[in-house]
């Protein structure tokens, strides 16, 4: 998938969402929405046409069919990659959005410059999670690679040192800082390096 384009579809209820996304989305030359949709039954109409490679959409929109969309989708396209884009990511609304098929769930309060990154890693079977629970983790709920890439800016090194180092693009060491920010409950990489070299997450 990784030299293929991804084909996506976005559903959510608001014009200027979609928009946002779509810019993001097609922004990446290797990605391309295919289709949007205001409610999950337009979704769900189109993709009778076009099946994408993977759903952005909004569990809990004001048609109330997202998470029926949602379960499926997920039954009628188990290779689709289903990813709750959502204004509702506490643990209880992950664990609905999760339980009805989806792969992932993210907050709308992430950048929409990150999405074609998350997606990604999405695709690639990465676990994906908001803050919530894990926003206190430990070095226990860190990945290996994310491991990797907290060390390397405990060194001081910037994103694109750390993105030569792993062979890996910027984007994607942007994405795993904000997944370590989020599990570490921290807001930028000197609160991340002081709480790894505190509680000896490094080694």
């Amino acid at each position: 998938m990784a030299d293929e384009r991804v084909d996506v579809a976005v559903v959510d209820e608001y014009p200027s969402q979609v928009a946002g996304v779509v810019n993001a989305v097609n922004a990446s030359s290797a990605m391309h929405v295919v289709l949007t949709a205001e409610s999950g039954e337009q979704a769900l109409a189109a993709m009778e046409q076009h099946v994408p490679d993977v759903v952005l959409i909004e569990p809990w929109i004001r048609a109330g069919d997202g998470l029926a969309t949602i379960m499926k989708m997920h039954a009628q396209q188990p290779g689709v990659a289903i990813i709750a884009y959502s204004r509702m990511w506490d643990d209880d609304h992950v664990a609905e959005a999760r339980a009805a098929g989806a792969a992932a769930h993210i907050p709308k309060t992430t950048p929409v410059d990150d999405l074609p990154a998350i997606v990604r890693q999405v695709l690639a079977g990465a676990e994906v999670r908001p803050s919530g629970s894990a926003a206190r983790g430990s070095a226990g709920d860190l990945t290996a690679r994310e491991r990797e890439v907290l060390a390397l800016a405990s060194r001081g090194m910037s994103n694109v040192q750390i993105a030569d180092s792993l062979f890996v693009t910027e984007q994607t060491v942007k994405f795993h800082l904000s997944n370590i920010y989020r599990k570490l409950g921290v807001h930028n990489r000197t609160e991340a390096s002081h709480r790894a070299s505190r509680h000896g997450m490094l080694g």
